[in-house]
């Protein structure tokens, strides 16, 4: 009895594993982006140049989510826009806890919604639009490949 126990729980567990979508998150691996494509419903396009590949999802109800990879196959920074801001646990991954704390801090004495710009040694993340209309971009300054400004992760 114990054993059927066990084993339903570790297939419980494994069902629930499979069925989590996989995001290419800020500092992940190139090798799950098209998880989002399909996670989002979306097409994706893929611009490749000497410094890094730019991979570019459209989702039908709107959202547009770019990914910066470097040669390496790492996600340095992360875009987006679209009626809504997407979910940024999933695309900022590790970074997350970091992002969250910082934007609580900046939003102590500056009630109602403003963009938002925080600069952290090992993290960039800016924000901004209104309804139907957002923006933003993350990037780890510390991953960009050489010769990338901060400026091209838009």
């Amino acid at each position: 009895m114990k054993t059927l126990n066990l084993l339903s729980l570790v297939g419980i567990c494994l069902l629930l594993l499979v069925s989590l979508p996989a995001f290419a998150v800020l500092g992940g691996s190139e090798s799950s982006v098209s998880a989002d494509a399909a996670q989002m419903k979306a097409t994706v396009r893929v611009t490749p140049s000497d410094t890094f590949a730019v991979h570019e999802a459209k989702a039908s109800d709107g959202h547009v989510i770019r990914e910066y990879v470097s040669p390496a196959g790492r996600v340095f920074g992360v875009a987006w826009q679209g009626p809504s801001i997407p979910d940024l646990h999933e695309l900022l991954g590790t970074y997350f806890q970091q992002y969250s704390t910082a934007a609580q801090a900046a939003k102590v004495g500056h009630p109602g919604r403003r963009p938002l710009n925080i600069q952290l040694p090992g993290l960039v993340v800016q924000t901004g639009g209104h309804m139907r209309s957002f923006y933003g971009r993350a990037f780890d300054p510390g991953l960009l490949p050489q010769g990338v400004h901060e400026d091209e992760v838009r």
